[in-house]
């Protein structure tokens, strides 16, 4: 069975995110030595291959082309066109294995309790489990690349932080002239009463945590917007709140994945299609496959979010300074690009955005809600009550 299929029947096994939670809640941190791992006092105490102090990238490639081939992974299926890359780059094998958030959490955690790591760098997308829990317990590592420090902002290096993944309101574009919704308490409306379709929140743990960040650093916007769509002041407790308990009553189209919320949106054939909620590789995906998408760049108060995605190195690995180099390689221009073509924005000032990119959100980054890390802890603690408000009120 190739490394690529054991992962992914690994990540199918147990008890899925509540399983994860129960494994997070018994993993103590590790005791482990200073080839790659974490020690008694966490992962953030840890230094792993060699030393930042003597630090050079030619001393890490030369550490790395001594280790053995390592194996990445990311919730994109680019991350085996990343892996290419750097074995081309570098002479080092990589193998890119996409797996999905959720499923990521589990297979770091599974390879750490049974000491048997074979999954070396993870590009984690639920930031607020890996602060809260995964970099914590010393199941992984985050490190920052001494030498990338002055082009990539201070507030994506602890943890280091790879890129932002925007998620977009989007609507049929050979249907209407213009995105149907300007705001976002118009979906809570009669009118797109079951006409929204989105990835289903308690599978996408990332919008829980929008939800969050939202209430904790958007509640004015929120209000204004409110004041916009209803013509009268807001005067509950939570406007965020409000909206994500109106938005599940309104019987929203959840969807496994925005793959799965593309094609409905973009479907040949319907008088009043519906509007949703994607990711902006579907874009490259409804040029592939010819169904109609346009971003609703005029949406009040933001257009969309921007994810991000946090690179790990599991504490165990066998293969530190490859995997740091992987860590580097991705939070350069040449190591993101397969990515950046999806619309994925990297954290590194000095890195372009990608002409092939089909949706043009880089023209519209200053509409997105961006997060804001400061408060990941809080977060992660919150995102069962989040959860819960979304169930009980989801009809």
């Amino acid at each position: 069975m190739s490394n690529k299929n054991r992962l992914r029947m690994l990540a199918m096994t147990g008890a899925g995110i509540i399983g994860t939670s129960m494994l997070l809640a018994g993993c103590a941190p590790a005791s482990q030595d200073n080839s790659g791992s974490a020690g008694e006092k966490g992962a953030s105490q840890v230094n792993i291959g060699i030393s930042d102090k003597d630090y050079s990238l030619e001393k890490l490639v030369a550490a790395a082309k001594k280790e053995g081939p390592i194996t990445v992974v990311d919730a994109t299926g680019k991350i085996e066109k990343m892996a290419e890359n750097f074995t081309a780059k570098y002479g080092i094998k990589a193998v890119g294995v996409k797996m999905k958030a959720q499923e990521q959490e589990e297979v770091i955690i599974r390879e750490f309790r049974a000491k048997n790591v074979q999954s070396d760098v993870f590009n984690m997308s639920n930031l607020p489990d890996v602060s809260s829990q995964i970099i914590p317990q010393s199941i992984g590592v985050s490190w920052m690349p001494p030498d990338l420090k002055n082009v990539i902002p201070k507030e994506y290096q602890n943890p280091a932080i790879t890129e932002n993944n925007p998620w977009v309101f989007a609507y049929n574009n050979k249907v209407y002239d213009k995105c149907p919704v300007k705001n976002v308490w118009a979906l809570t409306t009669p009118e797109w009463k079951g006409k929204f379709v989105m990835p289903d929140p308690l599978l996408r743990k990332e919008t829980m945590f929008w939800f969050n960040q939202i209430s904790t650093y958007g509640e004015d916007k929120m209000k204004a917007a409110y004041e916009d769509q209803f013509h009268k002041k807001f005067t509950g407790d939570s406007a965020t709140k409000e909206w994500v308990k109106l938005l599940a009553k309104n019987s929203p189209n959840v969807v496994k994945s925005d793959t799965d919320a593309g094609p409905i949106i973009g479907a040949d054939g319907q008088a009043n299609p519906p509007v949703g909620f994607v990711s902006t590789s579907i874009f490259r995906d409804a040029k592939e496959d010819n169904f109609a998408l346009g971003l609703c760049d005029s949406m009040e108060p933001w257009i969309g979010q921007l994810t991000p995605r946090v690179a790990v190195i599991a504490s165990g690995t066998k293969h530190p300074n490859a995997a740091k180099l992987f860590v580097h390689f991705m939070m350069t221009q040449e190591g993101m690009q397969p990515q950046l073509d999806d619309g994925k924005i990297s954290t590194n000032k000095e890195a372009e955005v990608s002409p092939q990119e089909a949706s043009g959100i880089a023209k519209h980054l200053d509409k997105m809600f961006a997060n804001n890390s400061k408060t990941t802890k809080d977060d992660y603690a919150k995102a069962k009550d989040w959860q819960d408000l979304w169930t009980v009120n989801k009809k």
